[in-house]
């Protein structure tokens, strides 16, 4: 985390993760749906993020959307009217997304599963 800002510094995670991806946004989106009480609407999102990243409420929308489309997110509608607003509930937890990001980085360094490879790194 950035001491002068509070904000977290992010790197895209741009390798295949089980054929899925998370760019910078997607990220810190991520990171706080996971810190509020699922469900979770765009404009909660949005304001935890805005303060800290200026962004429009359009981009916090479509980016919340990409990501269910990504399997990362699911989305419901909070009614029965198609202009009622998305509620979105987390489909991995940031433990299960740390654990398959390891093992796609220790497949791709070593090219075995991560625990095969700390086991020999150990010998």
């Amino acid at each position: 985390m950035n001491s002068d800002t509070g904000v977290r510094d992010y790197v895209g995670i741009r390798k295949a993760l089980g054929g899925r991806s998370l760019g910078e946004l997607e990220a810190q989106i991520m990171d706080i749906i996971w810190d509020l009480e699922p469900p979770v609407t765009t404009a909660m999102v949005f304001k935890v993020m805005y303060p800290l990243r200026e962004l429009s409420y359009s981009t916090a929308m479509l980016t919340m959307s990409k990501l269910a489309r990504k399997g990362f997110l699911i989305q419901k509608r909070s009614g029965p009217k198609k202009t009622d607003a998305f509620n979105y509930v987390p489909a991995v937890s940031r433990k299960e997304l740390g654990c398959n990001l390891l093992e796609a980085i220790a497949q791709q360094i070593f090219h075995k599963p991560l625990v095969q490879a700390l086991l020999d790194i150990a010998k």
